[in-house]
């Protein structure tokens, strides 16, 4: 079995902009054009039996139009959808609330879209009401391609969120950090956050991806950040490194499952 846990997708009249503009803000090449159906028949493809579709609320003005649009995805059985909410929303709240009784079992934030530094206070009742829902809340960690220093999502920021929150079911994408592993690691592997890596074989060399795998054990997620990598790309990524066959089957599915909350159904 093999769970992404980090794809990105949108409603089929908005895809080719947004592709072609993310790809040309962060001079990336995409490999799917971002609907709907290019990314499901993808992960087919290559392998792939489910995978969470990630989408991102920029602003309050676009939160409910996202979150509409992350309900909607819940028809296909192999997509588990992740909602995004904004911390300056007046409605954030309701939308978690609405989002959680739709079924979608987590939040994504975007710290770089989204403006706002990763362990703002402003951002903690909403980290809160995530909390409360029992709902994962997926961070893009470390650097963006598209977006100049200074970094809003620090792994020492996230790690203060989850000292703040540390009941919370939290996911620091790009193996905690891009462009900034060792400081995840230092960071974060003594805490309870998971960590994806996708991404990371386009970013991170062999040897030092395995090392950050290493340092969070049993917290460690597939993840692609297609259309920016495939799972194809990845899973050769990881055949590289050293690992048991019992390793990549916790990345591949099982740590996914846990976390999602589903261990005991398979």
């Amino acid at each position: 079995m093999l769970i992404d846990f980090h794809v990105h997708m949108f409603l089929d009249k908005l895809a080719a902009g947004a592709v072609s503009s993310l790809a040309k803000r962060a001079s990336l090449t995409p490999y799917s054009d971002g609907t709907v159906s290019a990314t499901r028949a993808l992960m087919r493809e290559q392998g792939v039996d489910r995978f969470v579709a990630l989408n991102i609320a920029v602003s309050p003005r676009t939160e409910h139009h996202v979150n509409d649009f992350a309900v909607s995805l819940l028809q296909y059985p192999e997509i588990i959808p992740f909602g995004s909410v904004h911390p300056d929303s007046p409605n954030a709240f309701s939308e978690i609330k609405r989002l959680k009784e739709a079924g979608i079992k987590g939040i994504k934030f975007h710290n770089e879209y989204q403006n706002f530094q990763v362990d703002d206070e402003r951002a903690f009742p909403v980290y809160e009401a995530c909390v409360n829902a029992g709902m994962i809340m997926l961070f893009h960690a470390g650097a963006d391609r598209g977006f100049p220093p200074p970094v809003k999502t620090l792994p020492e920021g996230i790690a203060r969120v989850w000292k703040s929150f540390p009941q919370a079911k939290i996911v620091a994408a790009h193996l905690g950090g891009q462009d900034m592993t060792e400081r995840a690691v230092s960071a974060l592997a003594d805490t309870s956050v998971y960590i994806d890596i996708s991404f990371a074989a386009s970013s991170v060399p062999v040897e030092e991806g395995e090392r950050v795998i290493r340092a969070f054990g049993d917290r460690v997620l597939f993840g692609t950040d297609c259309p920016w990598d495939t799972p194809a790309r990845t899973m050769e990524y990881l055949d590289k490194m050293h690992l048991t066959d019992e390793k990549k089957d916790k990345i591949c599915f099982r740590n996914a499952l846990r976390l999602l909350g589903e261990e005991k159904n398979k």
